[in-house]
């Protein structure tokens, strides 16, 4: 009597560590899309310490499994007493504005990093036309830095008098960048 070779046969001890991937942002339904940028956003505060992860959850009206599905590999963690933890950087898809000469622009990124200095640049952009951060400090500060493979506008005289023309009008930086493209 011959046995079948995948009934009943026993493991050789090896097992594959099974990775979660995230969902690919493009295929998404639009109400999936509201969901994954609720995730970034969780995670974004999770890395930085605005809360435990069951407080963020109740804060994004998420539930966990909702968060870990959307998340993927972003959420570390969490299993066999460990705490759950953002990663330090992530490859999610976000649609932010970036600054050109003609105006602030949509563009679509996968960098946590590129998120992180975009933000710092609308900051510092903020303090210039408030008047509390030098034309001479921003543009050693920002001129010739590239975010996303393009370099940002730095011209700071530009900068104040599209600020006087009513062209900045920065609500939000994440943007909605999906009927453009």
């Amino acid at each position: 009597m011959k046995r079948n070779k995948h009934r009943g046969a026993k493991s050789n001890g090896r097992s594959r560590a099974i990775t979660r991937r995230s969902l690919k942002y493009e295929s998404l339904p639009e109400r999936g899309k509201v969901t994954y940028d609720r995730t970034t956003n969780l995670i974004t505060d999770l890395r930085r310490g605005e809360g435990s992860y069951t407080e963020l959850l109740r804060q994004h009206h998420l539930g966990s499994r909702t968060a870990r599905k959307y998340a993927g590999r972003d959420l570390l963690g969490g299993t066999r007493g460990k705490p759950l933890r953002a990663s330090q950087a992530d490859r999610r898809v976000r649609d932010l504005v970036f600054p050109m000469p003609q105006g602030d622009f949509p563009i679509r990124t996968r960098s946590s990093r590129d998120a992180t200095k975009l933000s710092d640049y609308y900051n510092d952009r903020e303090k210039l036309l408030r008047g509390k951060f030098s034309v001479a400090k921003f543009e050693a500060k920002w001129r010739g830095v590239r975010i996303a493979k393009q370099e940002v506008f730095a011209d700071a005289g530009a900068i104040l008098e599209m600020a006087d023309a009513d062209v900045l009008k920065m609500e939000n930086l994440y943007a909605s960048v999906g009927g453009e493209q």
